[in-house]
């Protein structure tokens, strides 16, 4: 056979043509295969059906979904682009958007979410995810949003998510638990706007490296335990508005590379152990609208550059350190609407300047050392609504004034040296809500203009030298809740009018010279909490209606003329805690349902005319600290019950009538400091359970006819 087959050279060429080209082809189809197959078998990875899996991951580990959305919607049989809270590209139908924010959610984060190459948003916001952050969302390249915030996530931030995210715009991490250092890789997220740490439990120190973030336009990293320096680089950051750093433990002083800041309106780092001065080159900031610098350790002077900022609104400098005067300059700030600089060491006059703010709506300097009177120019200020200017050492009168700032709904100007009379003008305040003028050396009758202030829900006029009756126009307050009028030299009786005010919860009248009964409409006031009305010249009997005071925790009626017995109804009164009425000429016996009150913890009843036996329902009320029934007639036993009261601290039973022994069960008591039962007639042996006392540091048992030595007791 094979001597038939040609072998010309012709033949030859042509067979090896054909198997150079076969084997040609045959190379070039493979390699063809090869890296035919590679793109194949990336798009395994990362094609839609990636997409969903990963999506499937983090619905596996939801594990609680209150309204069961994610498990009706997200279903295998649909399309991931029809799924609730997905957005997918037109061009290439692939996920670039999740949203599950406000859903109630409860999980964990999953690391498969890394997978979503065409993410550019994800938000989980106002959820309650926990657990850390995945080191793999560093691959999610084309992220612009992160939003993360008001979960409950931990951990510490991994740095390496933040190597490769060229495109994030905003960085939302804050109202979490998130711990450890701020990363320095943040800084390579050269594209990001908004950044927001806070409320988490940040360490460490504010890295310099964020200075190279120069298109950020807020910053917010308060409400963290963030130490050191503010690094002067945030000087570098020029397109910033926002700078939110307080509430941390940030030391050091303000750096003046903060003046650079062009386009800052908002400034605010309070609450942290800043020191040193205010640089003056804050007063280049001529955008700011909001300064917060309080409660740090500034000191020094108030810098007068601060009078260039023109268009701010907002400077809160308040629980400082500064000095010196308040800058007249101040008072070109004519878009200013609220100033704080109290609780600081100010001195000198209010600046007149300050009349010239026609936008101000709260002006508060209290606490410190101003002088002088209050400047009559403050009533050019009709926008005011609020105004604290007490606790200074302030002289001269109210300006009649204030009568024309009908918007005000607070005046505060208590602990100082005002005097003069209360302007009848205070009256035209119709808005009032709060007035607060006592511990001043005001004198004059209280006007009864006061009566028009028909949304007055705080009236404090105390320790003053006011005199004069109570107008009867404080009834039409139907809208106050507080009322303060002790200490002062008023007369008269307490206006039956009282009784109209439905809303009232605190009555405090004490240390005057008021006379009369105690109106029986108090009874009405069914919201009263406190009452204090002693030391007054108030007689009568205590009025049974009082009973009907359901919310009452705190009666307090001592050293007046009262007279006959101690209503049975005051133990209706479940929710008392303290109850003071001593020093007057009260009789009859204890009733018996004071035992009802159980949340009892000062019982005081001292020097009056009470007689009968201590009850012995006193040891009812286990939740009381301090007994005196004491200089009352007093008799019989004392109850062996009183060993209940394993709270008490204080009993003291002197100068009455009381017999037999001291009951041993007193021993229980081992919180008592002082007890007092002398001047009785007591007798039998000293308990030895005493000894049991340990915390004891008064015994009063003098003028008895008791057996035993007290230091072998104790002993």
């Amino acid at each position: 056979m094979y001597s038939h087959m040609s072998t010309s050279p012709h033949s030859t060429n042509l067979s090896c043509a054909l198997m150079e080209k076969y084997q040609f082809l045959s190379i070039l189809l493979a390699f063809s295969v090869h890296f035919l197959t590679l793109p194949f078998v990336h798009a395994q990875v990362t094609d839609i059906f990636t997409d969903k899996q990963a999506l499937l991951a983090l619905k596996a580990r939801i594990s609680h979904d209150p309204s069961n959305l994610l498990a009706r919607n997200w279903s295998t049989s649909s399309s991931v682009c029809h799924w609730m809270g997905i957005t997918c590209g037109a061009r290439h139908l692939r996920v670039t958007g999740l949203n599950i924010s406000n859903l109630g959610l409860t999980a964990t984060l999953p690391p498969q979410l890394g997978n979503l190459s065409f993410l550019a948003s994800l938000d989980i916001r106002h959820n309650s995810f926990y657990g850390s952050l995945p080191e793999e969302y560093a691959q999610l390249h084309r992220l612009e949003y992160l939003l993360l915030s008001f979960n409950s996530l931990s951990g510490e931030l991994p740095s390496s998510i933040f190597d490769n995210l060229p495109n994030l715009l905003l960085l939302y991490l804050h109202s979490n638990m998130f711990k450890g250092k701020i990363p320095s890789t943040l800084s390579r997220c050269r594209s990001l706007q908004k950044l927001s740490l806070s409320l988490n439990n940040f360490t460490g120190v504010i890295p310099k490296e964020m200075g190279n973030l120069t298109q950020l336009r807020e910053i917010y990293l308060a409400y963290n335990k963030l130490q050191g320096a503010i690094p002067k680089e945030i000087g570098n950051l020029t397109q910033v508005r926002e700078i939110y750093l307080g509430y941390n433990e940030l030391q050091g002083e303000i750096p003046i590379e903060l003046g650079n800041l062009a386009k800052l309106e908002i400034l605010s780092l309070p609450n942290g152990s800043l020191t040193g001065a205010i640089p003056k080159e804050i007063g280049n900031l001529t955008q700011v609208k909001e300064i917060y610098l309080g409660y740090n350790k500034l000191q020094a002077e108030i810098p007068i550059e601060l009078g260039n900022l023109a268009k701010l609104e907002i400077l809160s400098l308040l629980n400082g350190n500064f000095t010196g005067a308040i800058p007249k300059e101040i008072g070109n700030l004519t878009q200013l609407r609220e100033i704080y600089l109290g609780y600081n060491e100010l001195q000198g006059e209010i600046p007149i300047e300050l009349g010239n703010l026609a936008k101000l709506e709260i002006l508060s300097l209290p606490n410190g050392s101003l002088t002088g009177a209050i400047p009559k120019g403050i009533g050019n200020l009709t926008q005011l609504r609020e105004i604290y200017l007490g606790y200074n050492e302030l002289q001269g009168e109210i300006p009649i004034e204030l009568g024309n700032l009908a918007k005000l709904e607070i005046l505060s100007l208590p602990n100082g040296n005002l005097t003069g009379a209360i302007p009848k003008e205070i009256g035209n305040l119709t808005q009032l809500r709060e007035i607060y003028l006592g511990y001043n050396k005001l004198q004059g009758e209280i006007p009864i203009e006061l009566g028009n202030l028909a949304k007055l829900e705080i009236l404090s006029l105390p320790n003053g030298n006011l005199t004069g009756a109570i107008p009867k126009e404080i009834g039409n307050l139907t809208q106050v809740k507080e009322i303060y009028l002790g200490y002062n030299k008023l007369q008269g009786e307490i206006p039956i009018e009282l009784g109209n005010l439905a809303k009232l919860e605190i009555l405090s009248l004490p240390n005057g010279s008021l006379t009369g009964a105690i109106p029986k409409g108090i009874g009405n006031l069914t919201q009263l909490i406190e009452i204090y009305l002693g030391y007054n010249e108030l007689q009568g009997e205590i009025p049974i209606e009082l009973g009907n005071l359901a919310k009452l925790e705190i009666l307090s009626l001592p050293n007046g003329n009262l007279t006959g017995a101690i209503p049975k109804e005051i133990g209706n009164l479940t929710q008392l805690r303290e109850i003071y009425l001593g020093y007057n000429k009260l009789q009859g016996e204890i009733p018996i349902e004071l035992g009802n009150l159980a949340k009892l913890v000062i019982l005081s009843l001292p020097n009056g005319n009470l007689t009968g036996a201590i009850l012995k329902e006193i040891g009812n009320l286990t939740q009381v600290r301090e007994i005196y029934l004491g200089y009352n007639k007093l008799q019989g036993e004392i109850p062996i019950e009183l060993g209940n009261l394993v709270k008490l601290e204080i009993l003291s039973l002197p100068n009455g009538n009381l017999i037999g022994a001291i009951p041993k069960e007193i021993g229980n008591l081992t919180q008592l400091r002082e007890i007092y039962l002398g001047y009785n007639k007591l007798q039998g042996e000293i308990p030895r359970e005493l000894g049991n006392l340990a915390k004891l540091e008064t015994l009063s048992l003098q003028n008895c006819n008791l057996a035993g030595e007290i230091l072998s007791v104790l002993n």
